[in-house]
């Protein structure tokens, strides 16, 4: 597996650390839950958080990331995560 360096929400500074907290404007939009997975040391990056050196492509990756699996559809969030869950389980990635 390759090595990827991300800078988590705590280290972020300058664009990176609005870019942060842009997506957690797109986060709560959606649902209304707080972002805290990418802020958490301690917990597996997420796709986006694996852009974090290019701060744009990260926001532009979360916010399609949310409008796929919470926008509207005639699939519930419950089914399009269990779509998620399966396709990445196929593809032996952790998701």
């Amino acid at each position: 597996m390759p090595w990827i360096k991300v800078i988590r929400e705590n280290e972020s500074e300058g664009e990176l650390k609005e870019i942060y907290a842009k997506m957690r404007e797109v986060n709560n939009s959606f649902d209304g839950n707080p972002m805290d997975s990418i802020a958490q040391d301690n917990r597996p990056v997420g796709p986006p958080t694996l852009s974090s050196l290019n701060p744009k492509a990260m926001f532009h990756a979360r916010s399609l990331m949310m409008e796929v699996m919470r926008g509207p559809s005639r699939l519930t969030p419950a089914q399009r995560e269990m779509i998620a869950t399966v396709t990445s389980l196929a593809s032996n990635c952790r998701y």
